[in-house]
């Protein structure tokens, strides 16, 4: 199956079989139906009978059986329609999909359903063209998406296996838009990467040679999964691990205690005996030997469960933010220009992080935005609103502002833009 049929398969569930399942299940039914027991009986003999020796003959006779199945179709439409006619307000009627409730799912049934509401053509031929037409719409959107990416100013290069984040935006920036290396290392310092690269992912650049100003993002491209959802399972990683590192210390605690017993246990037989006090003495420093290593190990692995609890409960804890200038933001895209609402951030890379456990302002100056003064601060999405959510001091000189975060658990974990107004 190739794109376009993956494509068509996930828009349209159940369109791709419903055409074959249509005609065995058909044809079950001319068996059963008695008003169609004469098509039910040509059938069966013409489908049981010798095997045609030529292929046309075979052609001839299933073009027949493809007749008598239209049909039965028909038939059966009819049966039903009559039925439910008979049905007084209130009364079950029947739905044409449940002749197909053990081969169809709930999806598959409601757009059956939908078809013959719309007095559609049910037959495998109509589900057939209609499925060729929605995959030669769904090949022009394609070639109208590659055209709008091949008219953008960013470009891109596809993931391969053992690809990284930085070594492509640095091969980018030293050998298509010609920055010095020293100088495409600072540039590269300031954007955020991702180590979690899929091959077939799209990894976009560009370079702002006028302003100095270089962005890079990734893309789904022809990956499995998104970048958003590859993150995603790696902070469940992350906590599996953590668990695993600590069901591990608590092994390595039990063996430690069992072993010290074992040790003790030793000691007192030591003391009773007059025989082999050596070979016991060894045995006993062995098994010191053995505890010490077990407490090193188990020091380790309480050092590195420490490590992963304390990442977690980083990122479970911090506001990631991004601060600019307004007119910046609004020159990348990013806010519209008019009501100076979020408009585009897939260029944004929320880079800088207050840790709500630790402090609630974001201190801001404004020669880190190239502004002379402040005068005002936005902080967007506008679901966040200033003076329940949080405030914005601006001293009265506009030599400095700052965000004052009232609820914290309203932001933990959350990424906003701070627009600082010049």
């Amino acid at each position: 199956m190739n794109a376009n049929d993956k494509i068509a398969a996930r828009r349209y569930p159940g369109l791709l079989v419903l055409g074959l399942l249509a005609l065995s299940t058909l044809f079950a039914g001319a068996i059963v139906l008695g008003s169609v027991a004469c098509s039910r009986d040509a059938l069966q003999k013409g489908l049981a009978g010798n095997v045609p020796s030529t292929p046309d003959e075979l052609l001839a006779e299933l073009k027949t059986d493809k007749g008598r199945i239209d049909e039965t179709t028909d038939a059966m439409m009819k049966r039903i329609d009559a039925f439910n006619a008979t049905r007084k307000p209130g009364d079950r009627q029947i739905q044409f999909s449940e002749i197909f409730n053990e081969n169809l799912s709930a999806d598959q049934r409601d757009v059956l359903n939908q078809l013959v509401t719309e007095e559609k053509d049910v037959s495998y031929k109509s589900l057939l063209e209609s499925i060729i037409k929605d995959r030669e719409s769904i090949r022009g959107l394609q070639e109208k998406v590659l055209h709008l990416e091949q008219t953008l100013p960013d470009k891109f290069v596809i993931a391969k296996k053992g690809d990284s984040h930085h070594d492509l935006a640095m091969g980018y920036l030293v050998n298509e838009a010609k920055v010095d290396p020293a100088k495409a290392k600072t540039l590269l310092a300031s954007v955020d990467q991702t180590d979690e690269l899929l091959p077939g992912n799209k990894v976009w650049f560009f370079y702002d040679q006028e302003r100095d100003a270089f962005r890079t993002y990734v893309t789904q491209g022809e990956a499995g999964q998104t970048p958003l959802v590859v993150r995603r399972a790696v902070k469940r990683q992350l906590i599996t691990d953590r668990d695993a590192a600590q069901a591990k210390a608590q092994a390595l605690e039990q063996t430690k205690a069992e072993l010290e017993t074992n040790k003790a246990k030793l000691e007192t037989d030591i003391a009773g005996l007059n025989g082999d006090i050596s070979s016991l003495t060894e045995r006993r420093s062995q098994l010191e030997s053995q505890v010490a290593g077990l407490q090193q190990n188990n020091s380790a692995l309480e050092t590195r469960v420490a490590g992963l609890s304390e990442d977690l409960s980083f990122r479970q804890n911090s506001l990631f933010y991004h601060a600019d200038s307004e007119q910046k933001m609004r020159d990348s895209g990013a806010l519209s220009s008019v009501l100076k609402r979020v408009k585009d951030v897939k260029g944004i890379q929320f880079s800088e992080a207050l840790d709500l456990r630790k402090s609630t302002t974001i201190n801001l100056t404004p020669r880190l935005y190239g502004l002379e003064k402040i005068k005002g601060v936005r902080v967007l999405p506008a679901i966040y609103q200033e003076g329940r959510d949080f405030t914005v001091e601006t001293s009265e000189d506009g030599s400095s502002a700052r965000v004052v975060i009232i609820d914290p658990d309203l932001f933990k974990g959350k990424e906003v833009i701070v627009s600082v107004r010049g």
